[in-house]
């Protein structure tokens, strides 16, 4: 006999998961939500992951999320434990993440009623999540049954459909909280079927598009998004033709030939000449927001007569200031047909053009002389960006990358990011908090390793994820240490202000030689070339505990070879 909570709404969310096919509950502890843990853990089939700290709880749920694909449960208790969730959750929304956020409350007559633990819960999440709901964690006559079904119908199905998403139940719950009751199966969950019709573009549409674009100069951008097979196959066929120039940043996680990754060094080094020799007539943008700075100032400059955007969005997404058209489906849905319509007018030879041709010379070029300043010849040539280029040569291709933000991305994205399995980065905000717990949770559902590259002070603002019973083996982390905000010394804007080392470089401290030996992990430093070889080799042959490698660079000399890469590089006829 299997004894679960007594409370019909807490026994109802547990059954709705299941229904709905989640796998993966992260708990936070408290008593308020006691009756929740009960009915989750004894319903079975969940894998339940217990975090103590909310904040990394959320992000811990968004990196298993991100990297399974599916919906999954964020369980907390009530009070502040639900805002400490919030920058997880504004980023699972701005990704299009699908998290289940499940808060405990008391019941509504007690707020603002000098009660422990009692905020304003219902609705605290409004502008961050696609929806918000309020239901009775008791719900004890039939009509109330009813509303909870039906709401937690609403919120599955919304959270997974359209532009996806997180959302948030909010369950008032009245003492007592852990009475038990049998699990005798009279509960079962009544899912509401979503037929999901194909969100694919016809194909006499696919054709008027592809005319349309066919005698035109087109450049097609992407930001951030997960794999896709599909996508990337489409994407082949795109750069096969003379009139079509693709720029992909990594984190876009697409694989194939002519894809131009590296966008920060391609626009930083683009004279005016070359800004005016590769605009496009039609720029095509898809995927999230985009890092490199460059680009987005170039592409507004641009000032491009058509520019289509396609996603699900619930917004109008107008980065570049010159959109001319929504194109409201997913990128799997738009380019492969519009792909095949476009190389079928190519074999008629009805598209004759030189703009591919164009950005190979330019991009070529650029790609030799990065590869150049990126080269280790010496130390006198070690800093970040270098250093960083040296170990990702010696990463296998089938593992995951998860990037913080600042300059451990940009770093990063120097380099041909394509090759690998997976990239990803908590772009949706793209704050510094959370990197840590992301990948701690995205390596929990991949069965190769999970690496890591961060900045000092990212990782310290999040090392309590270090302290979670979930890490494993297969979880590698690299840390580059400068003494702390290493982009402060890199933006324009704060590198020379007086207040910068002690009050945003924040002069960190962080022993992590004593951390990682705290935490069972294995630790190596790398403070030259030589010692690099040994850390990378480090974190490819240790499969037994996690590693955590320490780089020591320079910030100043950082910033300075960092804007050289980017900006001013060099002068080649080649590419004016």
């Amino acid at each position: 006999m299997i004894m679960t909570s007594d409370k019909r709404g807490c026994r109802e969310i547990a059954a709705a998961l299941a229904a709905f096919g989640v796998k993966y509950a992260v708990t936070s502890p408290g008593s308020r939500n006691a009756p929740l843990i009960m009915a989750v853990e004894r319903h079975g089939g969940f894998n339940t992951i217990p975090v103590v700290d909310e904040r990394s709880a959320a992000f811990i749920a968004l990196g298993i999320a991100s990297a399974c694909g599916n919906m999954v449960a964020l369980i907390c208790t009530s009070g502040t434990a639900l805002l400490n969730q919030t920058p997880a959750i504004a980023e699972a929304y701005y990704r299009q993440v699908p998290l289940v956020v499940i808060s405990a409350d008391r019941p509504h007559q007690w707020i603002d009623q000098d009660d422990s633990q009692t905020i304003r819960q219902s609705g605290a999440l409004s502008a961050i999540v696609k929806a918000s709901y309020n239901i009775k964690g008791e719900a004890e006559t039939t009509e109330d049954g009813w509303f909870v079904n039906r709401t937690l119908n609403d919120a599955l199905i919304t959270a997974q459909t359209g532009r996806r998403g997180p959302v948030h139940i909010n369950v008032e719950l009245s003492m007592p909280l852990t009475g038990e009751k049998e699990q005798d199966g009279s509960d079962n969950f009544r899912k509401i079927e979503t037929i999901d019709y194909p969100e694919t573009i016809p194909n006499d549409m696919a054709r008027a598009m592809a005319a349309e674009l066919a005698d035109k100069r087109v450049l097609i951008f992407g930001g951030f998004m997960p794999p896709s097979a599909k996508l990337s196959r489409a994407m082949s066929v795109m750069t096969g033709l003379p009139n079509i120039a693709l720029l992909a940043e990594g984190l876009a996680n697409l694989h194939g030939k002519g894809i131009w990754e590296r966008c920060e060094a391609l626009m930083g080094n683009l004279s005016e000449s070359g800004i005016s020799r590769l605009k496009p007539d039609v720029l095509i943008t898809f995927g999230g927001s985009p890092v490199a700075a460059a680009w987005k100032r170039v592409a507004r400059q641009w000032k491009v007569k058509e520019h289509w955007h396609v996603g699900k969005n619930d917004a109008t997404i107008d980065t570049y200031m010159s959109l001319t058209r929504r194109v409201d489906m997913t990128a799997e849905g738009f380019f492969p047909k519009t792909a095949t319509a476009l190389s079928h007018l190519h074999r008629k030879g009805l598209i004759i053009s030189e703009y591919a041709q164009n950005w190979q010379e330019y991009a070529s070029e650029t790609y030799r002389l990065t590869d150049r300043m990126l080269s280790n010849g010496n130390d006198e040539n070690w800093h970040g960006a270098s250093a960083i280029a040296s170990l990702l040569s010696k990463i296998p291709s089938d593992w995951n990358l998860q990037l913080s933000n600042g300059m451990s991305c940009r770093y990063a994205m120097l380099n041909r990011l394509g090759r690998f399995h997976r990239v990803d980065c908590n772009r949706g905000v793209s704050g510094i908090d959370g990197s840590l717990s992301t990948a701690v949770g995205a390596s929990m559902v991949y069965n190769k390793p999970t690496l890591l590259i961060t900045g000092d002070m990212s990782a310290q603002y999040d090392m309590g994820a270090l302290a979670s019973t979930v890490m494993n083996n297969r979880f590698k982390m690299v840390v580059i240490n400068n003494g702390g905000g290493g982009i402060f010394s890199f933006v324009k804007t704060t590198a020379t202000m007086p207040e910068r080392d002690r009050l945003l470089k924040c002069e960190l401290r962080l022993p992590l030689r004593q951390i990682a030996e705290a935490y069972g992990m294995v630790y190596a430093n790398a403070p030259t070339f030589a010692e690099l070889d040994h850390a990378a080799k480090l974190l490819v042959e240790e499969n037994k505990h996690p590693v955590v490698v320490e780089i020591v660079t320079n910030a100043e000399r950082d910033a300075e070879m960092m804007w050289k890469i980017i900006k001013n590089l060099y002068t080649n006829d080649k590419i004016k």
